[in-house]
């Protein structure tokens, strides 16, 4: 059995690094699913995030996002900064095994490049190394989204491969291991996947079903 099958509590808990908070987005109140909504209409999130802007109304899209998290193979949550204002989005999906895939969207542009983005993966890949006990995690942006590249390098992340999608776009894929995870850490490795203790995307066509990391050009 795997950590993602057993002992886990679901929805996951409050998560806490540098200057954010994540909170599972079943906490989410009505100004942070406003901002949210925000987020995934904007242009240039949208192409960051290799869709187009959703058209869903907000109704929907909170239905939606919630239905998601709710899964087993998934864990969402809203970043909050250090004044307790919601700024975006970050979540582990594909939740399968000892591996997930990591996305985020960091969709206030007041906290772009000033490293919010960083804080709220290493605070999600505290979560999935050392309480689900995964073995790797994994995230796919665009070339041409350099600042996103350095923001995921800066936590440790590095790149596997570059596939050019039919419209020409570079998609480039990268990934953290569990042992490099901890020597960044400089602390001995947690108990692997399996026995971890119980803890706490592209989109398509407008209708969000993963929070693709390609918007972490906001990440900084």
């Amino acid at each position: 059995m795997t950590a993602t099958s057993v002992g886990i509590a679901h929805p996951p808990p409050r998560l806490t690094w540098g200057r954010v908070e994540l909170r599972p987005i079943a906490d989410l109140d009505r100004h942070a699913w406003r901002r949210l909504h925000a987020h995934f209409r904007d242009p240039e999130i949208a192409h960051l995030n290799g869709t187009p802007p959703s058209r869903l109304p907000l109704w929907l899209l909170r239905r939606m996002l919630r239905a998601d998290a709710a899964r087993h193979d998934r864990r969402t949550f809203g970043i909050f900064d250090e004044h307790a204002a919601y700024i975006g989005t970050v979540e582990l999906y594909d939740l399968r095994g000892s591996e997930a895939t990591l996305g985020i969207i960091i969709g206030e542009r007041s906290h772009w490049s000033r490293g919010y983005g960083g804080d709220a993966m290493r605070a999600l890949l505290a979560f999935a190394f050392e309480q689900l006990g995964l073995e790797r995690v994994r995230l796919h942006t665009f070339g041409d989204n350099e600042r996103a590249q350095a923001a995921f390098r800066k936590v440790g992340f590095v790149e596997r491969q570059r596939l050019t999608g039919p419209r020409g776009r570079v998609d480039v894929h990268m990934e953290l291991a569990r042992s490099a995870w901890f020597e960044r850490r400089g602390a001995p490795p947690a108990p692997a996947a399996g026995t971890a203790q119980a803890g706490p995307a592209r989109t398509a066509s407008g209708a969000p079903a993963n929070l693709s990391p390609a918007a972490a050009d906001a990440t900084g």
